[in-house]
């Protein structure tokens, strides 16, 4: 992928930013007096021109210098610049409370006003001899084209790929190797192909074995010789179409096709499940493809065209902020880490803003426990897990952490942990989400927990394809998460393979105290679902080719009525947790503390009201759901003629000739002044 459009998107992106009340501060002002900040400049990685005054050699000695200043009374806003170039660093850059500015003196990290300042997390390899045993052990066709490189001796004791990825992992670490256009792919069979798409890439499961462990190939043509693997590894949805898992194998029987692995997947391994071989040497077979040898410390990939110069991720993290106070980082590019690109703990006042967070193999911001601040006015793409998460504030107080994700473009997040990551999470209480484009990604576009946030004025398309049984706008399993607002989003293009089902809004196993308000809803397969919870307010939607509008079950009283039942589920857990019988809990929802012992399992006074649906059904009620338990009012169908799903100026008219007027405004619910879409090149 070409890297130009999007420098010139953070370019201009950050002129409109610098000009804006956003970047209003251009000095400090003290005892009446305006203070110029001060502007430290940090030179690129190699560059050897002289040392001036306040000019450095790497970032760690501008902080340090940063440091100095503050503990001699230095009050000014402080300005540590990266020049032109690319920064590299092998080990976080650390700011904490004695780098800290003030509210109208902040300490700001920026790049250069061209957006063409890199700070990357990544190293050069250098090429190696390809030792004859290895080579022997590649396909044919392979021989000629693969190259040796010598990996850091950094590297030498980490997993040759990957931690295993099960159910509960957040945040891999990852070996990743890049060339100029992005990430390279570890040697997989089947290969994806030249279109990739949800079923391609795959192979599945013929028979699995009692216990979970071991399982035959169903289709074993081409399968590459697998005697002489030593680190191979397989991916599948072993049980569900919402959990893909990553397992060491520990064993392989290549003339019966049977493999064996070190551990268990979630549930075991069902029959027919899509899996499929990664980081092996037999299957390097195509461009774009690598393989790391533990005992010699060699990596061997087939570069593509004219892409020979290769990195590895060395860096785990770019820059860790803990303790931070009134920090600002802008128009920088933030790339490869082998986990976390930033990672903010504690601290207050704290943004990240006009600036490029790409390939991370884990998330690309983490603020956690911090009071103010978040992400805006950048584009973050090709991210390992999921991409932002927030969590702040005090769930016992019900304390609002002033965390936020605004005017922000998320591409292609979740490429490694495909399953339930998403583009933004919040938790805690309090957050924002607003103004942002989430698109083209396997992840959901947010995963919501806590109380009351608000996912407010974004534009949500083509998300979880070739899943089962999710949805991109996701909370679940903590009835007492309530108070978080759903409202005006423009959600499209929400579809999976046939013999699959996804949702638009995914109040799941229990949800309840959801507001879902002005939303459209266009060719979304099931645009709300309430699995069990109560409560829930969904009004003055529109719901267009998108059926049917709103799903609900009562699997409190079927399947999950055990988890309500069992006082160590995860369920009763979640309830126990919160002080629902003090204040402000007892305020703000009286029969809370009472309602494991009042009909738990009973979906109820959910409020469907006052909303529009377009060659859509109305409502479905499934596993013993009641329409008398609920409030189900002045919702108005259309049939006829369905406008075209891309013009949204026709779907008003549509819905004027028929009398209706709508409470939203479909022209304004598009998010196209984002920077462009990095989502342009079908090779990753």
């Amino acid at each position: 992928m070409s890297l130009g459009p999007l420098r010139s998107a953070a370019a201009f992106l950050a002129a409109v930013l610098i000009g804006s009340p956003l970047f209003g501060f251009t000095a400090a002002v003290r005892g009446g007096e305006a203070k110029a900040p001060l502007v430290l400049r940090v030179a690129p990685t190699g560059d050897r021109a002289p040392r001036r005054d306040n000019r450095f050699a790497d970032l760690p000695r501008a902080f340090a210098y940063v440091a100095a200043l503050r503990r001699q009374g230095e009050a000014r806003a402080i300005v540590v610049e990266l020049e032109p170039g690319t920064h590299r660093i092998s080990a976080p850059v650390r700011i904490g409370p004695h780098h800290a500015g003030t509210a109208g003196a902040p300490l700001i990290l920026r790049g250069a006003d061209d957006g063409s300042s890199r700070l990357v997390g990544s190293v050069p390899l250098t090429p190696a001899s390809l030792p004859p045993r290895l080579r022997a052990r590649l396909p044919a066709s392979a021989r000629g084209a693969v190259r040796a490189y010598q990996l850091p001796e950094a590297l030498r004791g980490e997993l040759a790929y990957r931690a295993p990825r099960r159910l509960r992992e957040t945040h891999p670490r990852v070996t990743e190797i890049f060339d100029a256009g992005g990430a390279l792919r570890p040697a997989q069979w089947p290969n994806p192909g030249p279109n990739p798409g949800p079923n391609s890439g795959w192979t599945t499961v013929a028979a699995s074995e009692a216990g979970g462990l071991a399982f035959t190939l169903k289709d074993a043509s081409g399968l590459p010789d697998l005697s002489l693997e030593r680190d191979l590894w397989v991916e599948g949805f072993w049980r569900w179409d919402w959990l893909l898992e990553t397992l060491h194998v520990a064993q392989v029987d290549q003339r019966r096709r049977r493999l064996e692995l070190d551990q268990p997947p979630y549930e075991g391994i069902r029959d027919g499940a899509r899996m499929r071989l990664v980081h092996a040497l037999g299957a390097l077979d195509e461009p774009g493809e690598w393989w790391r040898d533990g005992e010699s410390g060699l990596l061997l990939a087939w570069p593509y065209s004219g892409a020979a110069d290769l990195e590895v991720s060395l860096a785990e993290t770019l820059i860790r902020a803990d303790g931070a106070r009134h920090l600002r980082i802008e128009r920088l590019r933030l790339e490869r880490a082998r986990g976390d690109l930033i990672v903010v703990r504690g601290g207050e006042d704290i943004e990240i803003r006009a600036s490029e967070l790409a390939w991370a193999a884990g998330r690309a911001a983490v603020f956690e426990g911090v009071t103010g601040g978040g992400v805006s006015g950048s584009t973050v793409h090709d991210i390992g897990a999921s991409a932002v998460r927030l969590v702040g504030g005090d769930r016992a107080t019900l304390r609002r952490g002033g965390l936020f994700v605004r005017d922000t473009r998320f591409a292609r997040f979740s490429r490694l942990s495909q399953t339930q990551s998403s583009a933004i999470e919040l938790d805690g209480v309090g957050a924002e989400a607003s103004g942002n484009l989430i698109t083209d990604a396997i992840g959901y576009a947010i995963y919501l927990r806590g109380n009351d946030h608000a996912f407010r004025g974004n534009e949500v398309a083509r998300l979880i394809h070739g899943l089962s049984d999710t949805g991109a706008i996701y909370a679940g399993r903590d009835f007492t998460a309530r108070g978080s607002i759903i409202e005006d989003n423009y959600v499209h293009d929400i579809r999976t393979v046939p013999g699959m089902e996804v949702k638009g809004v995914y109040l799941d196993d229990m949800a309840s105290g959801f507001t879902i308000r002005r939303n459209l809803f266009v060719d979304v397969q099931q645009p709300v679902f309430i699995g069990g919870g109560s409560d829930n307010t969904i009004t003055r939607n529109v719901f267009v080719a998108s059926s049917p509008m709103v799903a609900l079950d009562a699997r409190g009283l079927t399947w999950m009525k055990p988890s309500l039942n069992e006082a160590d589920s995860e369920f009763r857990a979640a309830f126990a947790a919160m002080p629902l019988d003090a204040p402000p809990w007892r305020m703000r929802y009286p029969k809370l503390a009472e309602a494991l012992t009042d009909e738990p399992g009973v979906a109820r006074n959910n409020q469907i009201v006052d909303n529009v649906s377009i060659g859509s059904d109305d409502l479905a009620l499934t596993d013993k759901a009641e329409a008398g338990r609920q409030i189900i009012l002045f919702n108005t169908r259309l049939d006829g003629p369905v406008p075209n799903p891309g013009g949204l100026k026709a779907l008003a008219r549509f819905t004027a000739e028929r009398g209706i007027t709508l409470r939203l405004d479909p022209s304004k619910m598009r998010r196209d002044g984002l920077p462009a879409s990095p989502f342009t090149d079908a090779r990753r």
